[in-house]
């Protein structure tokens, strides 16, 4: 029986220098930003469940993506796919309720799942290549 072919782990050189602190300062920003939108907004339990919603929604599309991608293999196709569904959902919602509804928090979340997800995968790449 033959062995299975050693597919090589990636590791952090993709990425820039300096774009895990970027990343995590820039998340930060987008769901403190979040939560603001949340507190002055006359539906609040709407507004934090879009951002908890697109915390999630960004942080799990990155993490299924990225495990996958520092294993060696490649990222599939639906998750583009889906990825790109998300995206114009939330630009289709923003439009419809605005910055100060549900909208802007689901945008910020987003933004915030993605960034603070892709600090998880700088640290994962970087163990990679230390191994």
């Amino acid at each position: 029986m033959a062995e299975a072919e050693q597919v090589p782990h990636r590791d952090d050189r993709a990425w820039p220098r300096r774009a895990a602190p970027l990343s995590l300062a820039v998340g930060l920003a987008a769901i403190a930003f979040g939560v603001a939108l949340t507190a002055s907004s006359a539906q609040a339990l709407t507004s934090a469940l879009c951002l908890l919603a697109g915390l999630l929604i960004g942080s799990s599309l990155v993490v299924v993506g990225m495990r996958r991608w520092l294993s060696g293999k490649g990222i599939p196709a639906v998750l583009g796919i889906t990825s790109t569904v998300v995206a114009v959902a939330a630009w289709i919602f923003f439009r419809m309720t605005g910055m100060t509804g549900g909208g802007g928090a689901l945008f910020a979340g987003l933004v915030g799942g993605l960034l603070l997800a892709n600090v998880w995968a700088i640290q994962a790449a970087r163990a990679n290549r230390l191994r």
